[in-house]
């Protein structure tokens, strides 16, 4: 790559600031993708909604950052509605070859082609959980008429655009995300540690994500309940919950369970590797999801799994999960009665899934992404 054939490439960066939900992927593969290839230019913007001057700080580190000081709002309505440049603060958009747009929101360039990430339809795929799955629907279809490039974090999702949407098949992308470093097989003191630290004297079903409503965490629990009063089922349950938490404590108090239950809320980063590690099984119950995160994290550790069968979970686990139906609650509370029961079941899972999981990296998906903004800037390709 020469100086002559570099692009100059815009980020919407603002979710290189968070932690979880989009900017699990977001930040790791603009990180990776800046790192690829230091012929090219990269100007990471953040918009009104995101700046402060602590965070231009940060980020100046990794690229070069720019700010607009025009609210978010502001800028919808003058590209929805006008259609062009929007006249304040035109730097920030000159001299783009394309902008990766990150957070539904593609910006009009004076020049220069925008590639959209799209994570998943998920209010479309289920809108009776939705109620406002029509602006959904509208901010996506914003999004598709001013991006010519999309980014599809899986086949899965490229599939909805397709069946939803109508979108050509040569306008989209996959680029899966990559497998973080530190989401790896743990010592046992490590998991010992982490685990004393949590009060988890028992073995235990983990379950990591947030209380929302395609995230299924009634019927786990339903099943999980099943399984106890049973008696087939010995295990606590671990609930590591991001968004949702009070939500999740009132399910588990009506339960009959609720002692062998652990609401943890959000946990410090660095805990869930050594609580994936020393989990008899992590449980993904999902209706539907984009790609399904903590399946490649579990497996990444060790942790076997139990995945619902829906959305783009099993393209993820690849028959390294064991699969059942999201609304099937005889067969969660069976599927964890076998994982916990039988150490050759788990012991087969966790192979399969580190085997899996070492398939993913971010080396390869900045990889792909660069390769996908090269050819929608015309380039003839980078080296």
């Amino acid at each position: 790559m020469t100086q002559e054939t570099a692009l100059t490439i815009g980020v919407d960066a603002g979710p290189l600031l968070g932690r979880g939900g989009i900017s699990g992927y977001v930040a790791p593969l603009v990180r990776a993708l800046v790192g690829l290839d230091p012929h090219q230019r990269y100007r990471l913007v953040l918009r009104r909604s995101w700046a402060s001057g602590e965070a231009v700080r940060a980020l100046s580190q990794l690229a070069p950052t720019s700010t607009t000081r025009v609210p978010d709002a502001w800028l919808n309505w003058w590209w929805d509605h006008v259609g062009t440049v929007f006249p304040a603060g035109r730097r920030v958009w000159d001299g783009l070859d394309c902008f990766l747009a990150t957070c539904l929101m593609a910006p009009v360039l004076p020049g220069g082609k925008v590639a959209a990430i799209v994570y998943d339809l998920i209010p479309l795929k289920l809108p009776a959980l939705f109620p406002n799955h029509h602006a959904f629907r509208t901010a996506i279809g914003r999004l598709l008429d001013r991006s010519a490039l999309l980014i599809a974090i899986s086949a899965r999702t490229k599939q909805d655009l397709i069946e939803l949407f109508g979108v050509d098949d040569a306008r989209i992308r996959v680029v899966y995300p990559g497998r973080n470093p530190e989401f790896r097989p743990q010592e046992a003191p490590r998991i010992a540690a982490i685990t004393a630290r949590h009060r988890l004297t028992n073995p235990y079903l983990l379950y990591v994500g947030a209380h929302g409503p395609h995230k299924n965490v009634p019927t786990m629990v339903r099943a999980y309940e099943q399984a106890r009063r049973r008696g087939d089922l010995k295990a606590d349950l671990v609930l590591v919950i991001r968004a949702g938490l009070e939500e999740a404590r009132a399910l588990v108090e009506r339960t009959t369970v609720k002692a062998s239950v652990h609401c943890l809320g959000e946990v410090p980063g660095e805990d869930l590797p050594p609580l994936f590690a020393g989990a008899e099984c992590t449980l993904v119950p999902s209706r539907y999801e984009g790609f399904g995160l903590p399946v490649l994290e579990a497996m990444s550790c060790g942790s076997p799994v139990i995945a619902s069968n829906a959305g783009a979970l099993p393209e993820v686990a690849g028959g390294a999960a064991y699969e059942v139906d999201p609304d099937d609650v005889d067969g969660w509370a069976q599927a964890m009665c076998r994982m916990a029961g039988e150490q050759q079941l788990r012991a087969g899972g966790r192979q399969k899934g580190l085997e899996r999981a070492a398939r993913f990296s971010w080396e390869a998906s900045a990889s792909r992404l660069l390769a996908a903004l090269t050819a929608l800037s015309g380039r003839v390709g980078h080296a």
